[in-house]
């Protein structure tokens, strides 16, 4: 299988079939503890992440976050919502990612929050990159 099938799903998340983190979190008992992986700045690769301000359309954007999702941790959407506070329910986060549309404001954020944790830097890129294809050419 190519790379580029991987990162390119062309139907539901595949991800949501399997027993996930979230499951796995949810099963867990209660005197033990549970962590989120460590900073983005430690993973393996940190320098090639898919880097948003490349993205010179829609489609290149969200393919961009199709990819940094994979990069990151290949979450579910159902991790997703419980990784940026629910902010952004499962649903939204299938929608979106397998669409077509530009995502508003909140949702990059809870994308980006759910992805990054609380990286200030990871925010701004993906802000000015979205600004970017927000502006009129």
């Amino acid at each position: 299988m190519s790379t580029t099938a991987v990162l390119e799903p062309t139907g539901p998340n595949s991800s949501l079939r399997a027993t996930g983190w979230l499951d796995r979190l949810l099963s867990t008992p209660i005197d033990t503890t549970v962590e989120r992986i460590g900073l983005l700045r430690d993973l393996a690769g940190y320098d090639e992440r898919p880097d948003p301000r490349r993205a010179r359309s829609t489609e290149d954007f969200l393919l961009t976050m199709r990819r940094y999702l994979v990069w990151a941790g290949d979450w579910s959407y159902l991790e997703l919502e419980y990784l940026c506070g629910g902010a952004v329910k499962a649903a939204t986060f299938r929608e979106v990612l397998e669409g077509t549309e530009l995502p508003r404001y909140v949702f990059l954020m809870a994308f980006v929050t759910a992805c990054a944790g609380e990286d200030e830097g990871e925010r701004r890129r993906w802000v000015d990159a979205w600004r970017g294809l927000r502006r009129p050419s």
